[in-house]
């Protein structure tokens, strides 16, 4: 029950959505699981329903973060935000660049060297693979490493994995998980990190360390999520890790479209 200025200052932001789409952005129940298919404006809902609570009081835009799958999307996000009032108030990014920055903040406050981030595995893991094999079958040894770690499967339960779910990597299971499991030490031995390890230690710290985590569960109050159906196992610890019980929590999304089940 807001005030009836505050209501009357949001209510252009419904002027022109159908009713589902109306119920969507004024709603005021969280958790919330927003069903949305193709073509059916759910960026538009999406940026409305933050822009909706932030006039009538529901929540600070200033401790808002909306997580996307891309830089462009993000972009989009902010834009779409800026023409509706609230300019440079929200945060908006993917999961990667928001987990990079909180650690890059952990990093520095505790006086840790920041490792350096690996952007491309391919060169690395090249090293690791018989090299009679190495032309035909690094990308497809990465995307097993990359799949692995999505779902959150260490080395040595790669291989009972694996075979569990008729995994049917270019090279015998038990090499592969020798490879990964290099993969990981050789990382180690040289102070270096890739954009998974980035998801995984974010959420450790924020876990594990109570005042970085308070500290950044203040900063970030109100999460939302689009295309919430490709989110993987490893992001979604990291949001659960973001939210710490909280429940305030919104995410867009339609099963239907589903792209990333290879990816976990």
């Amino acid at each position: 029950n807001q005030p009836e200025g505050r209501r009357s200052d949001a209510d252009h932001l419904v002027a022109g959505l159908d009713e589902a789409q109306g119920r969507a952005v004024t709603i005021e129940a969280t958790p919330l699981a927003i069903l949305a298919g193709a073509g059916s404006g759910k960026t538009r809902v999406l940026t409305r329903r933050i822009a909706w609570r932030a006039p009538t009081g529901t929540e600070d835009p200033r401790r808002t973060l909306a997580l996307t799958f891309t830089r462009k999307a993000a972009g989009e996000l902010r834009s779409r935000l800026r023409r509706l009032g609230l300019r440079d108030q929200v945060a908006a990014g993917t999961f990667h660049s928001v987990a990079y920055a909180q650690l890059r903040i952990f990093w520095r406050d505790r006086d840790l060297p920041e490792p350096k981030l690996v952007e491309r595995k391919i060169p690395v893991v090249m090293e690791l693979i018989p090299r009679d094999s190495r032309a035909t079958d690094t990308l497809d040894v990465v995307s097993e490493i990359e799949w692995a770690k999505a779902r959150r499967i260490r080395p040595e339960a790669y291989t009972g994995a694996a075979e569990s779910l008729k995994r049917t990597p270019p090279l015998p299971l038990p090499v592969v998980a020798r490879i990964y499991r290099e993969y990981e030490e050789l990382k180690a031995d040289r102070g270096m990190v890739d954009f998974d390890d980035l998801l995984d230690q974010c959420a450790r710290v924020v876990r594990g360390d109570r005042a970085f985590g308070d500290a950044q569960r203040w900063r970030f109050r109100h999460l939302y999520v689009d295309e919430f159906q490709d989110v993987n196992p490893l992001q979604f610890a990291l949001l659960a890790a973001w939210l710490g019980g909280s429940s305030d929590l919104c995410v867009v999304g339609d099963p239907n479209q589903a792209i990333y089940g290879w990816n976990g």
